[in-house]
């Protein structure tokens, strides 16, 4: 049965999910939640997605398949949210032509980039309070926000490479767990 409800949870945020992997991340964490994975094996989730290849919801259906259900349901999972691109590239194919040429599936796919920068933001903000562990305020994670501090600096002000972000992050992460 808990494969069944694998599948169609990640058949629907396959289908549903508009706007990229980050967009999607909205609809993962409420549907993750359903399925019982916590806050911060969500954010686990988001520290693997940096290191791992692959698009974010295939990642992030293969981890939570695989915490629900080891490797049967990390593949259930995987196949669930690949058949909408399938499906989707085969009618893009086919329609093509006239999905170019119409006005109104223009100003829909433009809303739409829209709603997406609103979904990242709500699922940054919520994993950035996890992380904060604001829940328990006043106790602060030091090395979290010291971290989250040092990334948006690095790319945001001196626009230093992801990679080196992530390494430099990591590093410190460890170093700082170390100190305090």
């Amino acid at each position: 049965m808990i494969l069944i409800q694998l599948f169609w949870t990640f058949l629907k945020i396959g289908f549903l999910g508009f706007g990229g992997g980050y967009a999607v991340l909205a609809l993962i964490f409420d549907e993750a939640a359903n399925l019982g994975i916590t806050p911060e094996q969500f954010a686990d989730l988001n520290a693997l997605d940096l290191l791992a290849p692959g698009p974010i919801a295939v990642n992030a259906a293969t981890f939570i398949g695989y915490q629900v259900h080891q490797f049967s349901g990390a593949l259930i999972a995987s196949i669930g949210v690949c058949i909408s691109s399938v499906v989707f590239v085969l009618l893009y194919l086919r329609f093509e032509d006239q999905m170019l040429l119409n006005p109104a599936l223009a100003t829909f796919l433009t809303n739409i980039q829209k709603i997406a920068i609103a979904l990242i933001a709500s699922v940054a903000l919520s994993l950035f309070a996890e992380s904060l562990n604001l829940a328990a305020f006043p106790t602060i994670d030091i090395t979290a926000a010291l971290s989250m501090v040092a990334a948006g600096s690095m790319r945001f002000i001196w626009k230093v490479n992801p990679i080196v972000v992530i390494l430099f992050c990591g590093a410190m992460g460890a170093l700082l767990t170390l100190v305090f």
